[in-house]
C-alpha cells in the first residue's frame, strides 16, 4: 500500500549542502518504493536549475515550496515557516512525516500527526524552544512519533544514555550513495597519482592538511572538490602550490566521471570536525555521504581513523590514518599505496561489494 510521505525540510534545495542531497536522495528512494512523496521546502536554493537536473534524480518528486520564505528561515520566519508546514499538512488525508527539526515534529505530534525524526547529532546546536519540549515535554515518548532514525550507532547509543529514548524507538541507517558504475575502476599508477576530496572546504574536514602535503608531496597532484567560489578563491589566493588544484562544486549527475578519473580518494578529517553550521563537534557521530560514494566508485581510500567511520568501513575498505594531522603519515601511506598494486584491487572490489549495502534505495526501505 502506498503510503502519503511528507519530508519537511528547513535547508535549501538545491544547494552544495551534504545535507541537501541526502534529503533528496532519501525522497527520490521512497518514491522508487511506491510511495507518493511530497518535499517541503523553503523558497531557498540556487536558482535557474532544476532539482530534477542538478541531482540527477529518476523518480518523480512532488514540490511544496514556500517561495514566501526567500532566507533561510531564522527568527520569526522559522516559526513562520514551521506553521506554513503544519498547515500544510492538517489538510492532508493519512500523511507520514518526515523531518530533521524538532520544533515542527512537535506542532504535528500535537495534532496525531505520524513523524519520523532523524538525528544526526547531540541537541547541543538547537535553540532554547526545542530543548524545552525535548526536556519537558515528554517529547521522545510520545507515540505518534513512530521512528527515529539515527545516522550512526553512536548517535543512537546517545539518545538512548543522555535522554532516555527506548531503543526500540531508534534505528540506525548510515548514509548512502545513489552512484553505480558500469566499469570496473583501472589503477595505472603512473608516476604521478591523482589523489582527490570531494566536500566541504571546512578546516576541520582537513583541507590543511592536503594543503601541507602537497608541498611535501611534489610528485603526485592533488584535487579538492567543493566549496563555493568566495570560499575557493580565498585558497587560491594563499595556496600558491602548482600541483594543488582547487575545482568548484561539482553536481551530483557529474560527480561519478570525475571521481573516476582519481586514483585515490581521501577523508582527512581532524580530531574535531564542525558541523555545517560550524557551532558543534560531529566527530562521534559523522556519517559522511562522501565515503559511501567513494565505495560507489570502487576507488582506493585513504581516512583519518575515526571511530564512527569503523562503523561502516575496516581495514579491507580502507587505509587509515591514525594521527590525523600528520603529513608524513599520510605521504608513507601514499606511497604504500603506489606500491602495492595487488591489494589495491581486493579493496577496489571489496569496496564496490560494500557500496550496495548502503544505498539509498536501500536504507529508505528500512524507514517505514
Amino acid at each position: 500500500m502506498k503510503a502519503n510521505i511528507y519530508y519537511i525540510t528547513y535547508s535549501s534545495i538545491p544547494s552544495e549542502l551534504p545535507s541537501s542531497l541526502q534529503i533528496i536522495k532519501t525522497c527520490e528512494g521512497l518514491s522508487k518504493n511506491k510511495n507518493l512523496v511530497t518535499l517541503i521546502k523553503p523558497g531557498t536554493g540556487i536558482k535557474k536549475i532544476s532539482i530534477r537536473k542538478f541531482y540527477d534524480l529518476k523518480e518523480n518528486i512532488n514540490i511544496k515550496e514556500f517561495k514566501s520564505i526567500k532566507n533561510f528561515p531564522s527568527g520569526i520566519k522559522f516559526y513562520l515557516y514551521s506553521f506554513y508546514c503544519l498547515f500544510y499538512i492538517l489538510r492532508k488525508k493519512d500523511p507520514i512525516v518526515i523531518t530533521r527539526n524538532y520544533f515542527v515534529s512537535y506542532l504535528l505530534l500535537i495534532f496525531h500527526i505520524k513523524v519520523i525524526l532523524e538525528v544526526h547529532h547531540d541537541i547541543n546546536i538547537e535553540g532554547r524552544v526545542n530543548k524545552f519540549i525535548i526536556k519537558y515535554l515528554n517529547f521522545f515518548k510520545k507515540k505518534k512519533l513512530i521512528k527515529i532514525v539515527a545516522i550512526s550507532n553512536s548517535v543512537k547509543n546517545l539518545f538512548v544514555k543522555k535522554y532516555l529514548v527506548n531503543p526500540k524507538k531508534i534505528i540506525v541507517l548510515p548514509s548512502g550513495s545513489s552512484i553505480k558504475v558500469t566499469k570496473r575502476p583501472r589503477f595505472s599508477f603512473n608516476k604521478r597519482l591523482k589523489i582527490g576530496y570531494f566536500g566541504s572546504i571546512s578546516y576541520s574536514k582537513g583541507i590543511n592538511t592536503l594543503i601541507k602535503l602537497s608541498k611535501i608531496d611534489q610528485e603526485n597532484d592533488y584535487y579538492i572538490f567543493g566549496g563555493k567560489k568566495e570560499e575557493l578563491q580565498k585558497f587560491k589566493n594563499r595556496v600558491s602550490n602548482k600541483n594543488l588544484f582547487f575545482m568548484k562544486h561539482i553536481s551530483y549527475n557529474f560527480l561519478p566521471k570525475i571521481m573516476m578519473t582519481m586514483d585515490i580518494l581521501t577523508i582527512p578529517y581532524t580530531r574535531k570536525v564542525n558541523s555545517a553550521g560550524g557551532v558543534d563537534d560531529i566527530s562521534q557521530y559523522t556519517s559522511p555521504l562522501k565515503l559511501f560514494d567513494y565505495m560507489a566508485v570502487g576507488k582506493i581510500i585513504i581516512s583519518s581513523n575515526l571511530k564512527v567511520l569503523r562503523e561502516v568501513i575496516g581495514q579491507r575498505n580502507a587505509y587509515f590514518i591514525n594521527n590525523f594531522e600528520n603529513v608524513f603519515e599520510w605521504k608513507r601511506k601514499i606511497q604504500f599505496v603506489k606500491n602495492n598494486r595487488v591489494k589495491n584491487l581486493i579493496m577496489s572490489k571489496n569496496n564496490l561489494i560494500l557500496s550496495k549495502k548502503f544505498n539509498h534505495i536501500k536504507r529508505v526501505e528500512k524507514y517505514l
